[in-house]
């Protein structure tokens, strides 16, 4: 049955008159019904204090007042003498409480009745495990003596001086962030709002700019509102206070006058717009990016950042550039936005590095390895081989042991039973230019795993070696069995026939993340090898060349990646949270 059948072909422009008549009304409905109210607020923010619940040291102020910070830059060190006093007496009084359990296991032979109490019934067991949770306590705290901005702004006040000591509670430091973060209004009594909180408001200025907020807290009493947000000065009136919480990234000005009204919109677009715009988040994320150096670093040297760790303690990322001036090396500290701290780390204790191409980091303990490879014109120089174990005492980095690698791995690989390490060793006697090298390393417990960048037995064939008990090469003992192959496995891009060579390696549980550069074509990837595999998966790609380091961000569950394009230094953010075998 067709519309013309029912109402008639000359009643239809009637129907279209009737119809568009109800959807105005409806329209009219929804605005007339919407929330007239507009009120007036001033753009603020907080002042963030840093204070510590117990007395401090400062060991060392990084900020001056008035500088201008950001997000996660450092800004002191303190210290604690009377928790460090505490760890002693712990520690101490645990060595011997540790001492008394193998004296009772030597006797438990003879008097057998010890050796069958139950945990929470033998109270030398019960005083170890409560000296070790104290220990964990008070060195969990330790940890937390840097501080570091929480956005980024102006430091306000400096308190404290190097060398003075804080009471509890004080402030040190004090931070006022750039833009404004709420919106302080007030909405007049004799106004009918239906705001409430949780809602989504549009915050504006009289100069034309406009951001949306949210609503935070609306007070239950009635006060003044302020002479400057009242719409006839001259005339008192009271109301509600609203806060409203309003993006960082806005162009208001602190103190500025703005304007909230409620406004609706169709949720099933405004969802929409918001995936897009997550997808195209994480899709920049994912693209290389230029590092953000600070002026004073790239006015000595121009870093060619080729390793990248994360260091928990610090929330920060440590970098290392392959080569530096006089082959005398520095630490950079980075932050989650690519932004390289002006402070550069010097490294007491180490003689000249070069070619440093990866870095790891293991409980206080930071290790550099050099490439170990020669140079364009075949020569082989003691700065290249080297490989460093470097002890952390906060921001202080010294040089425990460090030794030539190259010629103990080399003579271990010559004398091994293996015939795939045998013909690596071979190779390299062939090769000048192209011969033994190593990009990357990772270090589990006690062993030290190598991605091999050459020499290249079969084309995109990878090569991880691993050496046993890896301490042993600073006293000069390497035995060929220490060595053995960890992995090896084919790398092959699904899209384009290139070849591919190792950059870096991450252990992590039961799997390697490895980084791999093409040669002759602007291609990287980063890949994931658990054990049992043949073949590594892939996890991203991208259209460039010379990735250099990989770092697991385990808080964001992100893999952080390092790129040095000789031109500048580059970092990309790539997600991990689709991999649910990823720790």
């Amino acid at each position: 049955m067709k519309l013309a059948d029912v109402v008639g072909t000359e009643n239809r422009f009637l129907l279209g008159c009737w119809s568009a008549a109800v959807v105005l009304v409806l329209m009219l409905g929804l605005v007339l019904g919407s929330d007239p109210v507009s009120i007036l607020g001033v753009a603020e923010s907080r002042e963030f204090q840093v204070n510590f619940d117990s007395p401090v040291e400062i060991k060392h102020i990084y900020v001056l007042p008035s500088q201008i910070v950001r997000k996660g830059d450092l800004l002191a060190e303190l210290g604690q003498s009377e928790w460090e006093s505490q760890l002693r007496v712990l520690k101490s009084r645990y060595d011997k409480l540790n001492a008394e359990m193998h004296l009772r296991q030597q006797l438990a032979g003879v008097v057998k009745d010890l050796g069958h109490l139950a945990p929470q019934a033998d109270p030398l067991l019960v005083e170890l495990e409560d000296a070790r949770r104290e220990m964990a306590l008070i060195e969990g705290r330790m940890k937390n003596l840097f501080v570091f901005a929480e956005v980024d702004g102006a430091v306000g006040a400096v308190n404290f001086k190097n060398g003075e000591k804080a009471p509890a509670f004080a402030p040190l430091i004090t931070l006022v962030p750039l833009n404004p973060t709420y919106v302080n209004g007030y909405i007049n009594e004799n106004l009918s709002s239906t705001l409430s909180v949780g809602q989504v408001v549009e915050v504006s200025s009289a100069g034309g700019k406009v951001v949306r907020g949210s609503v935070v807290s609306i007070g239950s009493r009635i006060v003044q509102i302020p002479e400057r947000l009242l719409r006839i000065q001259t005339l008192p009136a009271w109301g509600r206070e609203a806060v409203i919480k309003i993006p960082r990234a806005n162009e208001f000005l602190l103190g500025e006058k703005v304007f909230v009204q409620k406004k609706w919109s169709l949720s099933l677009l405004s969802l929409a717009n918001a995936d897009e715009a997550t997808q195209a988040q994480e899709a920049q994320q994912q693209d290389p990016r230029d590092m953000d150096i600070p002026l004073n670093i790239v006015e000595t040297f121009k870093p060619e950042m080729s390793g990248v760790v994360f260091v928990p303690e610090l929330k920060q990322f440590v970098l290392v550039s392959d080569d530096y001036p006089e082959d005398r090396p520095v630490l950079f500290l980075m932050n989650e936005q690519g932004q390289i701290q002006p402070h550069q780390i010097q490294l007491s204790g180490l003689p000249v590095m070069a070619d440093i191409e990866s870095m790891s980091v293991q409980g206080e303990h930071l290790y550099l390895l050099s490439s170990m490879s020669a140079t364009k014109k075949g020569k082989l120089k003691e700065e290249r081989q080297i490989f460093a174990q470097i002890k952390r005492n906060g921001l202080r980095y010294s040089v425990e042991h460090h030794v030539d690698l190259r010629k103990p791995l080399l003579l271990a690989l010559k004398e091994s039973q293996d015939p795939v390490l045998k013909s690596i060793y071979e190779a390299d006697l062939k090769l000048t230019k192209e011969g033994f090298e190593v990009e990357g390393h990772a270090i589990e417990n006690k062993d030290l795993y190598l991605s091999l960048k050459g020499p290249v037995l079969h084309r995109n064939e990878g090569l991880i070696l691993k050496v046993s008990d890896f301490a042993s090469v600073f006293d000069g003992v390497l035995k060929p069995a220490q060595v053995t192959l960890a992995a090896r496995f084919e790398m092959k891009l699904p899209h384009q026939d290139v070849e591919l060579v190792l950059t870096d390696l991450i252990k992590q549980g039961d799997a390697f993340y490895l980084a791999s550069s093409c040669r002759g074509a602007s291609c990287s990837a980063i890949w994931k090898m658990t054990a049992g595999q043949n073949a590594p998966e892939l996890l991203h790609e991208f259209r460039m060349r010379h990735l250099e380091g990989l770092a697991l961000h385990p808080d964001m569950h992100q893999m952080f990646a390092v790129f040095d394009s000789k031109s500048s230094s580059q970092y990309a953010v790539v997600s991990l949270v689709a991999d649910k075998r990823t720790p």
